[in-house]
C-alpha cells in the first residue's frame, strides 16, 4: 500500500501538520488510549465468564460492570478528541496547501498559464486538495489507529497461547501481496480521475463563459457530447477504483474467516483437553474478531490513500514548478521611459513561427509611440516583452540604458500601466477596481482618476456611485463603461509608461472622443505606446512603427509614412475605404 515512492510523497503531504506538534501529540495519545481498549474489553469478559460466570465471585459482579462501561467511556472520549483534533490537523493542512498554491499561480511564467486551461488549474486547487484532504484527516489516523490495535490484540492473543497466534501470521504476506496489488491498480485509476476532472471542469468553465457562442452558432448538443464523453472516462475510472477496493476488502476478510475458522476449531479442542478456561477461550475468540474491523479499515482505506496520493502527486507537480525568472536587482529612479529593442528575436513556445525577427526599434522617452500593423504583425509580442511576460531566445531590450532582466521584475511592471482591448474587471465595488493593487484607497485620487477617464459622470448615476458592486467582470456595466473604469485605473497608477492596446475599441465615438482628449493631457511627460488597428487613434503619435510578421519595416510620422507611399498607406486606403 505505501511503497518507497508512495512514503516519501505522504511524507511530503504531513509535512503540512507537523508544525502543529501539540496538536498531533494529542491526536496520537488519543489513537493509542483507543488501541489499549480493544484487548482490554476481550480481557474483561474473560473475567466475566470465569470469575462471575464460574466461580461466582460477588465482588465480580460490581467490578466487572463497572470496568466494561469505564472501557467505553474512555474508548467514547478518546474518539471524540482524535476525531476533533485530525480534523483540525487536516483542515489547517488544506488551508495552508491552497494558500501555497494561490501564491505559486501568482508568480507562475505565463507560459504556464497558455499551456494548461484555467480548468485545469482550477481542478488542482478545488478537486484535487479536496482528495489530499482525505488522506490528512482520514487515513493517517485509521492507518496508526488500527495498527495500534492489531498489535495491541496480537500482544494479547500472543499472551493467552502464542502457539495458536503464530498460525494467524500465515495470512500476514498473502494479505500483503493482495493490498499491493490492489494500490498499483487503484493509483494509476485515481491519477487518470485527476486528469478526467481537469478537463470536466475546463469544459465547464468554456460553457459557462462561452454561452452567447454556444447559443448563437446552435453547438449546444456538440458541447454536450463533448462533456458526456469527459465525464463518462471520469465515471469509468471511479469505477475501476471502486471495484479493486469492493474486491479488495472482502478477499482479505475472507482470508482472514478462513484463518479464524480454524484456529477457532483448534482452540476449542484445547479447550477440551483443559488447556484453556472457558474464559480464556471466549476472551481469544473474541480479541481474534476484534481483529477483523481494524484490518477491514485499513484495507479498506487504500482506496482514500491512493486517491489522495495520486491528487498529492498532482499538487506537488504545480507547487515544484519554477517561479517566472526574476534576478533583477536594480530599481533605477527616476525612470524616464526610454524603451530599445536591439536585434531582438522571439519564438513562442510550441510555435514554429517567430513573432519578432531580428526587431530593433527606439521607443522614445516620454512621446507616444504607435505599433500598426495585420493580426499577428507582432504588435502585442512587444507589450509582453516589455512587461516580461516573456524572454527574447536573442537580442537584448532596455529601460532607459538598463537591460530589462537587470531591472527587479515587480518594481519593472510598478513602471507600467497596461489597458487592453479584453477588459479584465473583478467582482467588486467601481472603488475597488479602479484603485486595484492599491494597498489604501483615497477616494479623492479615484474620483480624479475616474473624471480623467470620463468616468465620472456615469459612476455617479450607479446606486451605490462609486461603492457599487460590478459583477463578475464588470457584467452589470455596458462595453464602454467597463472600459472607461480600466482606463481610470490605468491613470491612477500614474505609470511612468502607458500602454493602450486598442483601449479605446468598445468605446462610441462621443466616449471615444472624451477618451482621446484626456489620453492627450496623460500622455505629457510618459512614455505611450498606442497599439492600434483603426489608424485615426494613431495619427497624433510622435512616431508611428509599422510592423509586419516580426520585422519593422517603416518607421515615421503620420505625415512622413503617407508621403512615402508605403505599406502604411496602404492600411490607411484598406480602413478609409471600408
Amino acid at each position: 500500500m505505501l511503497d518507497k515512492k508512495t512514503l516519501k510523497l505522504y511524507r511530503r503531504l504531513l509535512s503540512y501538520i507537523t508544525p502543529y506538534k501539540g496538536a498531533i501529540a494529542l491526536t496520537l495519545f488519543t489513537l493509542l488510549v483507543i488501541a489499549a481498549m480493544e484487548p482490554l474489553t476481550a480481557a474483561i469478559l474473560k473475567e466475566l465468564v470465569d470469575r462471575s460466570l464460574i466461580e461466582k465471585d460477588p465482588a465480580s459482579f460490581t467490578q466487572v460492570p463497572l470496568m466494561l462501561a469505564g472501557v467505553f467511556i474512555i474508548k467514547g472520549i478518546a474518539e471524540y478528541v482524535s476525531k476533533v483534533t485530525s480534523t483540525w490537523l487536516a483542515e489547517k493542512a488544506i488551508l495552508n496547501i491552497r494558500a501555497d498554491m494561490y501564491h505559486k499561480m501568482q508568480y507562475l511564467p505565463m507560459q504556464t498559464f497558455n499551456e494548461s486551461s484555467t480548468g485545469k488549474l482550477m481542478a488542482k486547487i478545488t478537486y484535487d486538495v479536496q482528495q489530499a484532504s482525505n488522506a490528512l484527516s482520514t487515513a493517517w489516523v485509521v492507518i496508526i489507529r488500527d495498527s495500534l490495535t492489531i498489535l495491541a490484540l496480537l500482544g494479547y492473543l500472543l499472551y493467552i497461547s502464542w502457539q495458536l497466534t503464530l498460525l494467524m501470521a500465515i495470512i500476514g504476506p498473502i494479505v500483503a501481496f493482495i493490498i499491493d496489488k490492489a494500490s498499483k491498480m487503484m493509483r494509476h485509476s485515481s491519477t487518470e480521475m485527476q486528469n478526467n476532472m481537469g478537463q470536466l471542469t475546463h469544459q465547464m468553465e468554456e460553457g459557462l463563459t462561452g454561452h452567447r457562442d454556444i447559443k448563437i452558432y446552435g453547438a449546444e448538443a456538440y458541447e454536450e457530447q463533448r462533456f458526456h464523453q469527459t465525464a463518462s472516462e471520469l465515471f469509468k475510472n471511479t469505477l475501476r477504483v471502486t471495484k479493486v477496493s469492493a474486491a479488495n476488502v472482502p478477499l482479505v476478510q475472507v482470508l482472514a474467516a478462513i484463518a479464524l475458522s480454524i484456529i477457532v476449531y483448534i482452540a476449542m479442542n484445547l479447550s477440551a483437553q483443559g488447556a484453556f478456561t472457558p474464559g480464556e477461550l471466549l476472551a481469544y475468540v473474541t480479541a481474534m474478531a476484534l481483529t477483523f474491523e481494524p484490518i477491514r479499515r485499513i484495507t479498506n482505506i487504500n482506496e482514500t490513500v491512493q486517491k489522495g496520493m495520486a491528487a498529492a502527486q498532482s499538487i506537488f507537480e504545480l507547487l515544484d514548478q519554477p517561479d517566472e525568472p526574476n534576478q533583477g536587482q536594480l530599481t533605477p529612479h527616476p525612470i524616464q521611459g526610454d524603451i530599445h529593442f536591439q536585434q531582438v528575436n522571439f519564438t513562442y513556445p510550441n510555435s514554429d513561427e517567430p513573432a519578432l525577427k531580428d526587431f530593433t526599434l527606439r521607443i522614445p522617452a516620454k512621446q507616444t509611440t504607435a505599433l500598426v500593423g495585420q493580426s499577428g504583425s507582432g504588435k502585442s509580442t512587444l507589450v509582453n516583452l516589455i512587461a516580461r511576460f516573456y524572454d527574447p531566445q536573442a537580442g537584448c531590450i532596455t529601460l532607459d540604458g538598463t537591460p530589462l532582466p537587470e531591472i527587479e521584475l515587480n518594481y519593472l511592471r510598478q513602471q507600467i500601466a497596461f489597458v487592453s482591448q479584453s477588459v479584465v474587471l473583478f467582482n467588486d465595488t467601481v472603488a475597488a477596481n479602479i484603485a486595484y493593487g492599491h494597498a489604501e484607497f483615497d477616494r479623492e485620487k479615484i474620483i480624479a482618476a475616474a473624471k480623467a477617464a470620463h468616468a465620472w459622470e456615469f459612476i455617479q448615476q450607479l446606486p451605490q456611485g462609486l461603492d457599487t458592486p460590478i459583477g463578475n467582470n464588470g457584467s452589470l456595466l455596458s462595453g464602454g463603461q467597463r472600459q472607461r473604469i480600466a482606463i481610470a485605473r490605468a491613470f491612477l497608477k500614474n505609470a511612468p509608461i502607458l500602454i493602450f492596446d486598442e483601449a479605446t475599441s468598445a468605446l462610441d465615438n462621443e466616449s471615444e472622443a472624451k477618451i482621446q482628449q484626456a489620453m492627450e493631457v496623460l500622455k505629457q511627460d510618459r512614455t505611450v505606446i498606442l497599439i492600434a488597428h483603426r489608424l485615426s487613434t494613431v495619427v497624433n503619435a510622435d512616431q508611428i512603427a509599422v510592423m509586419e510578421k516580426g520585422q519593422l519595416i517603416e518607421l515615421g510620422t503620420h505625415q512622413t509614412l503617407i508621403q512615402k507611399q508605403g505599406r502604411y498607406a496602404q492600411l490607411q486606403n484598406t480602413t478609409q475605404n471600408r
